[in-house]
C-alpha cells in the first residue's frame, strides 16, 4: 500500500469560511494583489447575502472580466482551489475506510449503500437533509441517481452528480429553466439562471473543487478533473469527471485487471484450435498460421515505461510484413500509462473513439437471473460434434458476419474441461449461443449470439442466465463479458457493471 498519510503532508489549505473574500484570497495567491486591483477596478463586488436581489449581475461581471484576464487553465486551478470554503480535514475518516477496504470499486459500492441507507432512515423518521424534505418520490430519485451518493468509475475516471438544491421542486418542476434553478446551489450564480445574462459556466470549477475535497483525502493528493455538464450551460444537472491517479489504479483498483486476466483467456483460447499461432510477450497476440482464416489481433501490452516508443517499433516492422496484427486492443493494465498517446504518435489510428463496448463485470451477489415460466425456448450444454455444428453456424451468422470459426478445429472447446458450450432452441431449430470460460474463481461469459430473426424473445437472457448459474455454483465469484450496444442493456439487468471502455486501435499498412 502507498504511504497516503505521508502524502497528504505536502497539501497546504487554510480553513476558511465560504464568501467572496475566498475568492480574493486565491486569485491573489494565484496572480498576486496588483492583478487582483486591475481585476476589480471601477465594478461592483458581488455579496453572497445581496447578490440574489440583484439576480447575480455582480457576479456575472466579475467573471465575464477574470475570464478575459486570465487563461481558462489558470481560472481552473484557481477556482478549484476555493472549494465553497471545505477542507479536506473534514473527510478524514473516509481515508483510513479506503485504505483497510483496499479496493477502490469495493469502496464506492460499500460508500453508496450507506447513502441509501441514511437517506432511507431520513425518509422512515420524516428528518431532513440539509433542509431538504425526503419524501418518497425524492428518496426514489436518489435511488435512481447513486451518482450523487459516490462516483461511478468508468476505466481511470470517477464520475460523479451534484444534488439538486431543491430535489423536491426539482422533481416536480416541467420547465427546464426552473429544473436548473433548483439544480443550482451557488449564492453566486443561481438567480441568474432566470435573468438574460446568465454567470459563466467557469464558476462551476468551484463546485468541482469542492467534489473534488473528498477524493483528494482518502487518495492523499490534489487531482485534476473537469466540469462535464452544468446547469449555467443549460444542463440539466451539474456533473463532473476527476481522474484516478495510475499508482492509485495500479494498487486499488482489481476489477479491471480480473476482466483483462478474462479477456487474455478468451483470446488464447483460439490457440486451441491448432490453426491460430499464439505469441506471448512484452505485446501478446494471435494470428492465424499461413494459409488459415480467423481472428488477428494483439491484447496484451506491457512494454517499458521509459523506452516504450523504441520497444515499439520491432512491432511495427511486423506489421508491415504480416507477422504481427495490425488491431491492438488496449486494456486499463497496458503500460505505459500513456501508451495510446505513443502508438496513435506511430502510426495507429484509434477505431473505438465513437465505440460503446464496455469491459463488464457481474460479481456473485448481484446476479439476477432473467427467468420465464412455460418458454418456448430450451436451453442446454452441447457435447456433441452435430450440435456443435449448429453452434457454429449461428455464431458466424449472427455474431461474426463471416466463418470465423469452424466445427473442425474449435472442436475441442467442447472437450475442454474449463470451457463450457451453450445453445438455446425454439422448436428444435438454434437460434442463440454462449459459451463460458473458467479460470478459479472468476470466469467469462463469450459468444452470445442470436440470430436475428429470433432476437428481442429473451433467448440471450435465458441462456446466458442459464450459463452463468453454472459458472456460479462451479466457485465462479466473478464473471466478466465484454459488450456493446443494446446488449449491454440485456447484461445491466442480469447484474453486470461497466467498468472501463475498450480501446482499439489499428495500424494503417
Amino acid at each position: 500500500m502507498m504511504e497516503v498519510g505521508k502524502a497528504m503532508e505536502k497539501i497546504k489549505y487554510e480553513e476558511l469560511g465560504f464568501g467572496f473574500h475566498t475568492f480574493q484570497k486565491e486569485i491573489c495567491a494565484e496572480l498576486g494583489q496588483a492583478f487582483w486591483n486591475d481585476l476589480v477596478k471601477n465594478i461592483d463586488l458581488p455579496d453572497m447575502d445581496s447578490e440574489c436581489r440583484c439576480q447575480c449581475h455582480n457576479m456575472a461581471l466579475f467573471m465575464d472580466r477574470l475570464e478575459k484576464m486570465t487563461d481558462k487553465e489558470t481560472l481552473k486551478k484557481i477556482l478549484c482551489r476555493v472549494r465553497h470554503g471545505l477542507h479536506p480535514a473534514k473527510c478524514s475518516q473516509v481515508h483510513k475506510r479506503f485504505v483497510e477496504t483496499g479496493n477502490l470499486d469495493e469502496f464506492l459500492r460499500i460508500m453508496g449503500e450507506e447513502g441509501v441507507k441514511e437517506f432511507t432512515r431520513l425518509n422512515r423518521e420524516k428528518k431532513d437533509f440539509y433542509g431538504q424534505e425526503i419524501t418518497d418520490e425524492v428518496l426514489e430519485f436518489i435511488r435512481q441517481n447513486p451518482k450523487m451518493l459516490t462516483a461511478e468509475r468508468m476505466g481511470n475516471k470517477l464520475y460523479t452528480m451534484a444534488f439538486p438544491n431543491n430535489m423536491k421542486e426539482y422533481i416536480s418542476a416541467t420547465d427546464k429553466k426552473m429544473k436548473r434553478y433548483h439544480a443550482c446551489h451557488c449564492p453566486f450564480a443561481k438567480e441568474s439562471i432566470l435573468a438574460e445574462n446568465v454567470v459563466s459556466s467557469a464558476l462551476c470549477n468551484c463546485s468541482l473543487g469542492h467534489v473534488m475535497n473528498c477524493y483528494e483525502e482518502f487518495m492523499g493528493r490534489e487531482l485534476t478533473g473537469s466540469v462535464i455538464r452544468s446547469v449555467l450551460n443549460g444542463n440539466l444537472a451539474c456533473e463532473y469527471e476527476i481522474v484516478i491517479p495510475n499508482d492509485i489504479m495500479r494498487e486499488y483498483v482489481i476489477t479491471d485487471g480480473i476482466i483483462a486476466s478474462n479477456y487474455f483467456n478468451y483470446y488464447k483460447a483460439f490457440a486451441q484450435s491448432g490453426i491460430i499461432e499464439l505469441h506471448e510477450g512484452p505485446v501478446s497476440w494471435i494470428i492465424p498460421r499461413k494459409g488459415e482464416k480467423g481472428p488477428s489481433l494483439a491484447f496484451r501490452i506491457h512494454l517499458d515505461e521509459e523506452n516504450a516508443e523504441n520497444e515499439l517499433k520491432p512491432f511495427i516492422q511486423g506489421i508491415r510484413k504480416g507477422s504481427v496484427p495490425q488491431t491492438w486492443i488496449v486494456t486499463p493494465d497496458a503500460t505505459p500509462g500513456n501508451i495510446i498517446d505513443i502508438m496513435e504518435q506511430n502510426g495507429f489510428t484509434n477505431s473505438s473513439v465513437n465505440s460503446d463496448e464496455l469491459g463488464m463485470l457481474l460479481r456473485k451477489r448481484d446476479f439476477h437471473p432473467y427467468t420465464e415460466e412455460n418458454s418456448p425456448i430450451t436451453c442446454r450444454k452441447i457435447s456433441t460434434m452435430e450440435d456443435f455444428k449448429s453452434w457454429i453456424e449461428v455464431v458466424n451468422t449472427a455474431l461474426h458476419g463471416w466463418n470465423m470459426i469452424d466445427a473442425e478445429h474449435y472442436f475441442t472447446w467442447v472437450r475442454s474441461k474449463n470451457i463450457k458450450v451453450y445453445l438455446a432452441e425454439l422448436d428444435g431449430a438454434a437460434v442463440a449461443t454462449c459459451a463460458t470460460i473458467q479460470n478459479g474463481n472468476t470466469g467469462s461469459l463469450e459468444f452470445v449470439s442470436t440470430l436475428e430473426l429470433y432476437r428481442r424473445r429473451k433467448a440471450a437472457a435465458l441462456l446466458s442466465s442459464c450459463a452463468i448459474a453454472e459458472l456460479i455454483n462451479n466457485g465462479a465469484e466473478t464473471v466478466t463479458l465484454s459488450a456493446c450496444g443494446d446488449a449491454v442493456h440485456l447484461y445491466k439487468q442480469l447484474g453486470f457493471k461497466g467498468y472501463f471502455h475498450n480501446v482499439i486501435l489499428k495500424y494503417q499498412v
